[in-house]
């Protein structure tokens, strides 16, 4: 049993153990529970958690991920002596877009404005074989409806009839008031103020000269572009060494077009009886064929303004 001292505090004899006594009855006090000792090396205290509320689990999602590769050297070696060959990363894909629909807009074609000139002698030769070109721009007149051929000083010394007053402003018809052997200046003169005077960027100028060729049977319709051999027509000779002359024949190129109209010839070749020839007068016959020359002319001339109007 317990000692207990003066003071009453109860005494332990040696030996006994710290346990304290527990009584038969429930205390009321909650002090009166034991204490467990927190000194002791074999008792081990758990707390009591209350019951967390429940949270929204997350869920994870896995991402997988492409493996980056790290390109080696050539010629690199692994720690046990082998060789490294190079990573050589895959080519590209290269998208390829759909052709779009592309609307190409046509060019737009330039005007073009052509100087019809006829060689030939002014009366009373103007009817001869020799003058085959005036008789074809009388009857151009005529086809297209144009006015009549009258003095006009806006194009040299020559007649004169404007498509523009008629609504045909592509063409102007002139007709030379000169001797053949010397009716290049006179056309040189006209071409210069016709160029002039049509002068806009949109436009193309044309310089058409209408002779007759020795050359070709009766009628035929013969065509030639820029400079080129006369062949012994002295008008053909003298407008081209007038426009060279005043640095304009080169310029011209295509431009420059002539257009022969065949009056035939004589079976002999003598100078003189050639001469007769061109200088005599045409005869009905003749006439009929080279008015009917003038569609194949006019022809030739549309066919010119529609390359033009492309240039």
């Amino acid at each position: 049993m317990a000692n207990f001292n003066a003071a009453g505090s109860q005494s332990l004899s040696e030996g006994q153990p710290l346990v304290p006594e527990l009584s038969d009855q429930a205390s009321d006090d909650p002090h009166d529970y034991p204490v467990e000792d927190t000194h002791s090396d074999f008792a081990k205290f758990t707390p009591i958690r209350e019951p967390s509320s429940p949270q929204h689990q997350r869920k994870h999602v896995k991402i997988k991920r492409r493996p980056v590769h790290v390109p080696t050297n050539a010629g690199a070696v692994n720690a046990d002596g082998t060789s490294l060959s190079p990573i050589i990363p895959s080519p590209l894909r290269i998208r390829k877009t759909k052709p779009s629909l592309q609307l190409t807009v046509p060019a737009a074609m330039k005007q073009v404005r052509l100087l019809i000139a006829s060689l030939g002698n002014p009366p009373p030769y103007h009817t001869t074989r020799h003058s085959a070109g005036h008789i074809i721009v009388k009857n151009l007149v005529q086809s297209l409806q144009l006015p009549t051929l009258t003095k006009n000083k806006a194009l040299g010394n020559g007649l004169v009839s404007s498509g523009a007053e008629a609504g045909r402003s592509e063409y102007t018809l002139w007709q030379s008031t000169s001797m053949m052997n010397v009716s290049g200046a006179g056309v040189m003169k006209a071409w210069k103020q016709f160029s002039a005077f049509h002068n806009e960027i949109d436009t193309v100028t044309g310089l058409v000269i209408l002779h007759d060729e020795l050359e070709s049977h009766l009628g035929a319709v013969k065509l030639r572009h820029g400079e080129s051999s006369p062949k012994g027509h002295n008008g053909i000779k003298s407008v081209q060494s007038s426009l060279k002359s005043a640095g304009l024949l080169n310029a011209m190129s295509d431009r420059f077009i002539k257009i022969g109209i065949g009056i035939g010839r004589p079976i002999s070749r003598a100078r003189d009886d050639v001469s007769a020839w061109v200088l005599g007068q045409v005869t009905q016959v003749e006439r009929v064929k080279l008015e009917a020359a003038a569609e194949s002319v006019l022809a030739t001339i549309q066919s010119e303004i529609a390359k033009l109007e492309n240039s």
